[in-house]
C-alpha cells in the first residue's frame, strides 16, 4: 500500500460451462486495462473501510446475460457491464443517507467549510441531477429555500448534457449558469475551481461524473459505495408511463406540440404517438429526453454504436446497464416523484444535522416539515383542468394499448425499478434511525478553536 491506499480492478464473472469460463478468462486479459476504468474499488487500511469493501463486492451477482452475445458496438464494454446483475443492500442504503455534518448560518466562508462529511471525508457537498420531469422544479425551490436559510452557496446549472458529435460536452464549463443563492454576484459561470471555492450545492440539468473533480485531490473514485466519491450525488426519478404524459401536457403548455382541448382529445394524441413510434421499432428515448441522459457520464455518452451491426433495443440495454451501473457506483441519494414525502424525509436525514445552531437547526426542520407535508411536488405541466392524473386514469381503460405503452417505456422502468429499490431501501433506513450523532466535539471537524463556540 502506499499512502494507506490501494486501488485495485474487481473481476467478476460465472460461467455456466466450461467454453465459457474460457472465454471470460480471455476477455479478462482482453480489458484489464479498460475495465479499471469503470471499476476501481478503494481500499483503505481501517478495518471499517476493509469491511465496507467487502459488502461491496459481494453485493454483485452474475446472473444472466443483459447485453446479447452478438452485439457490435465499436467501442469496447467494460468486461463487468457485459453480464453483471446489481443488486442494493440495506448497508448501501444506510451509507448513502448517512448524515453529513452542516454548520448552518455561518456567514464566513471559512467557518462554513470547516467540517468534515463523514461518508466523503472532504467538506460537504452535494449535487442534485435533475432528471427532465420528475419534479425537479419543486426541488429546485427546496434547495434554494435551504441555501437561503443555512447560508450556503448554491448553483443552478443547465443545457450541460452531452451532445452527440461534440466531445467537448459533459464538461461544467459547457453548462448555462442560471443563478445563484449566497455567492459572489460577479461569478457568472462555474467550473471546478469556482465550485470548489465558492459552492456547496451544485443543481440542475447536469450529468453524473460532471462534479467527479471539485475536489482536485480525490483520492477516491466512484466505486458501489465504497471509499466513497467526493461529492455526493441526488436524484429524483419517476415512473416512466406518468413521466412521457407530464411531458406530453408540458410540451403543449409551451406551445411546443399542437394542444388538445379534452382529456380525451390528449389521450387520443398520445395513442397515436406511441402507435407510431412502436410501428417504426422506437421506444420512449425517441420521443422525450431520456432519464440515461442525466446518469451517463461524458466518457459514457461519448461511446459510438455500429449502427449496422446493432439494433436500437440493444443499444437501449447497455444505456440501462449502465445507468443502473453508475447510480450503485455513486450510491446516490434517490427520490421518487411519486413518494415525494417520503422522498424530502430521506433527504432531511442525509442534509439536516446542523452542529453549530440549535436554533436553526429547528428552522431548517421546520422548513422540511412543509416540503414533507407536500404529498407530491408541484405539477407544472397541468393545463388547466387537463392534468397528468386525468389523462392517466383515461389512458388506463385500455388495456390493449396500455400493453404498448409498457413495450414503449420498457427499458426505462428497468432503470427506475432499480431505482425505486434504492429509494425504498434508503428510506428504511432512515426510518431505523440507526446512526450517530455528531456534536462539535466530533473528531470529524477540521477546526473547533476558531468557531467562537
Amino acid at each position: 500500500m502506499k499512502n494507506g491506499m490501494t486501488m485495485a480492478n474487481i473481476n467478476l464473472h460465472t460461467s455456466s460451462t466450461e467454453k465459457t469460463a474460457k472465454r471470460n478468462k480471455k476477455d479478462d486479459h482482453k480489458h484489464q486495462n479498460h475495465s479499471s476504468k469503470f471499476l476501481i474499488f478503494g481500499q483503505t487500511t481501517s478495518c471499517t473501510s476493509a469491511l465496507i469493501l467487502m459488502i461491496g463486492a459481494t453485493l454483485m451477482l452474475m446472473t444472466i446475460s443483459l447485453i446479447p452475445k452478438n452485439f457490435h458496438p465499436l467501442f469496447e464494454l467494460p468486461h463487468q457491464s457485459q453480464n453483471l446483475k446489481l443488486t442494493y443492500t440495506a448497508e448501501l442504503a444506510a451509507k448513502a443517507v448517512e448524515p453529513t455534518v452542516w454548520t448552518c448560518g455561518e456567514t464566513d466562508r471559512h467557518k462554513q467549510t470547516a467540517v468534515v462529511d463523514p461518508i466523503t471525508n472532504q467538506r460537504p457537498f452535494f449535487a442534485f441531477v435533475h432528471v427532465y420531469k420528475t419534479g425537479g422544479s419543486t426541488v429546485r425551490e427546496f434547495f434554494r429555500e435551504y441555501a437561503a436559510v443555512c447560508k450556503k452557496s448554491l448553483a443552478l446549472v443547465a443545457q450541460c448534457g452531452y451532445q452527440p458529435g461534440d466531445r467537448r460536452k459533459g464538461l461544467l464549463e459547457d453548462c448555462k449558469f442560471l443563478s445563484c443563492v449566497n455567492a459572489p454576484q460577479s461569478i457568472e459561470r462555474v467550473n471546478s475551481t469556482i465550485l470548489h471555492d465558492n459552492y456547496d450545492i451544485l443543481g440542475g440539468h447536469f450529468i453524473f461524473g460532471m462534479a467527479d473533480d471539485i475536489f482536485s485531490n480525490a483520492t477516491a473514485t466512484p466505486n458501489y459505495g465504497n471509499g466513497a466519491p467526493q461529492v455526493r450525488h441526488m436524484t429524483f426519478l419517476r415512473q416512466p408511463i406518468t413521466r412521457f404524459v407530464s411531458h406530453i401536457l408540458y410540451q403543449q403548455k409551451q406551445g411546443n406540440a399542437d394542444k388538445t382541448d379534452t382529456v380525451e382529445e390528449t389521450v387520443e394524441d398520445i395513442k397515436k404517438r406511441i402507435r407510431s413510434s412502436r410501428e417504426k421499432g422506437e421506444y420512449v428515448s425517441s420521443s422525450i429526453y431520456p432519464i440515461y441522459d442525466n446518469l451517463l457520464t461524458p466518457e459514457q455518452h461519448a461511446m459510438k454504436y455500429d449502427q449496422e451491426q446493432t439494433t436500437q433495443e440493444q443499444q437501449e440495454l447497455v444505456k440501462v446497464q449502465l445507468s443502473i451501473d453508475n447510480l450503485l457506483r455513486y450510491n446516490a441519494i434517490v427520490g421518487m416523484t411519486e413518494t415525494f414525502s417520503q422522498s424530502i424525509q430521506i433527504f432531511e436525514h442525509a442534509m439536516g444535522q446542523i452542529v453549530n445552531s440549535t436554533r436553526k437547526e429547528e428552522e431548517v426542520q421546520e422548513m422540511f416539515s412543509r416540503y414533507i407535508g407536500e404529498k407530491e411536488s408541484k405539477n407544472g405541466s397541468k393545463r388547466n383542468d387537463i392534468s397528468t392524473g386525468s389523462v392517466l386514469k383515461e389512458l388506463n381503460k385500455d388495456g390493449e394499448f396500455m400493453a404498448i405503452f409498457r413495450e414503449f417505456v420498457k427499458y426505462e422502468q428497468m432503470i427506475v425499478d432499480f431505482a425505486m429499490d434504492m429509494h425504498q431501501k434508503q428510506y428504511e433506513a432512515v426510518k431505523k434511525g440507526h446512526f450517530e450523532r455528531y456534536t462539535l466535539e466530533s473528531s470529524d471537524m477540521l477546526y473547533l478553536d476558531s468557531v467562537g463556540m
